[in-house]
């Protein structure tokens, strides 16, 4: 429930003007020169229509027909220069609040009857025993709001005069999107919505988005313009409540996290800003391979085998761990390498390596010595934080 309480007045609306809901309606009562007081609400000499009970009533009132140009009087009789068409079809539409005007409050002005006919009387006070009900309803005419409020007992109404219609001004707000992970050389497409949340249109908008660190730009939608750091793209006429979405595809063979922080501005709109990111993971590929240096080898002579492993990938291998089996035609004779080497029997153990970057390679060098004729294999088993499962290499040597 909505209460009205204003202070008397005199000759200016403007008075009304700063007041949280400050529209005042009084009922008839009798003419003195400057102001009225009316004490008595309903009077059926002095009412303009018949009472209210319902928000609907009043919607009735201004339905009907045969009131039309008694509201058209009132109206020109106080000098309104708005569109009456105005005021019927928000009477018909808009919301309709309950409220009660205060012992006490002061309007320029309400209508009333005299003898039947329609006038306008000036300056009234409501100085009845108690609050009165009313129903209001605010619109808009001729670029000025208005609010029309009608006590219930009586009918009559009174439009207070809110000013100037605020001037529509846009208000702009950007979301991104873009994939939560991808792999390094795939593609990362990020899409930019844009939208006019104001009550305005927007002429021209820029939205910029930073190329991110490492990052190539592959494509871009709607007339985006690449240049050097950044990808922008220009929004023309955004209406009010319009969207429009732009996209950028981007690529990267760097791991981590690509961000991307895009910017809007508009000609008359203030910026709006997003943020969104795409974890970019590497791809492991590790090549193991054993080779020995010569081929067939004489019993009572030494061999030497050499185990590289590759890390083919971009992302870094952890957890290297490197174990040879030397075949029993061969006893192990000493180890070298990128981690130390030890034997313990037949079984020859590499120190783990605790990463391996990709695009690194770590090599390990194995000499033993031929016992006896055999076409014999030397075995490798490869392992790895990556993997699951080990990977076993073989290398033959024909020992005579």
């Amino acid at each position: 429930m909505l209460f009205w309480n204003l202070s008397t007045v005199k000759h200016s609306v403007s008075v009304l003007l700063g007041l949280s809901f400050g529209l005042m309606i009084l009922c008839g009562a009798p003419a003195h020169a400057e102001e009225h007081r009316a004490t008595r609400l309903g009077h059926p000499a002095t009412r303009f229509a018949p009472p209210l009970h319902t928000p609907e009533d009043l919607r009735s009132r201004f339905r009907d027909e045969k009131l039309r140009p008694d509201i058209a009087s009132i109206l020109r009789q106080w000098g309104w220069t708005g569109n009456l068409e105005d005021l019927h079809r928000a009477a018909l539409t808009a919301e309709i609040v309950d409220g009660k005007i205060l012992v006490g409050t002061g309007m320029p002005f309400m209508s009333s009857r005299k003898d039947g006919t329609a006038i306008c009387l000036r300056n009234v006070i409501w100085a009845g025993a108690e609050p009165v009900g009313a129903y209001a309803f605010t619109f808009s005419s001729k670029g000025r709001r208005y609010r029309c409020v009608t006590p219930k007992p009586c009918s009559n109404f009174f439009l207070e005069d809110l000013g100037p219609e605020p001037t529509p001004v846009p208000l702009l707000a950007l979301t991104c999107s873009a994939p939560p992970r991808e792999f390094t050389g795939r593609t990362v497409k990020v899409c930019l919505t844009l939208q006019n949340k104001g009550d305005g249109p927007e002429a021209k908008t820029t939205i910029a988005l930073p190329i991110p660190a490492g990052a190539t730009v592959v494509s871009a939608t709607e007339g985006g313009i690449t240049s050097l750091d950044r990808v922008t793209w220009g929004i023309t006429d955004l209406a009010k409540n319009g969207s429009r979405e732009v996209c950028a595809v981007f690529t990267t063979e760097r791991p981590g996290r690509m961000e991307f922080k895009a910017a809007a501005q508009g000609a008359v709109a203030g910026p709006a800003y997003c943020e969104s990111q795409t974890q970019i993971l590497g791809v492991y590929a590790v090549l193991v391979e054993v080779v020995d240096l010569e081929d067939p080898i004489e019993v009572g002579k030494a061999i030497t085998y050499v185990v590289t492993v590759t890390n083919q990938g971009n992302q870094t291998g952890t957890g290297i761990r490197v174990v040879c089996t030397v075949p029993d035609s061969q006893e192990f004779v000493f180890g070298t390498g990128t981690t130390a080497v030890q034997a313990q029997g037949r079984t020859v153990s590499m120190s783990p390596l605790p990463s391996l970057d990709g695009k690194a390679v770590a090599t390990w060098r194995v000499m033993t010595k031929a016992l006896r004729a055999d076409d014999s294999r030397f075995k490798v088993d490869f392992t790895t934080d990556q993997f699951e499962k080990p990977i076993r290499r073989e290398e033959s040597t024909r020992l005579y």
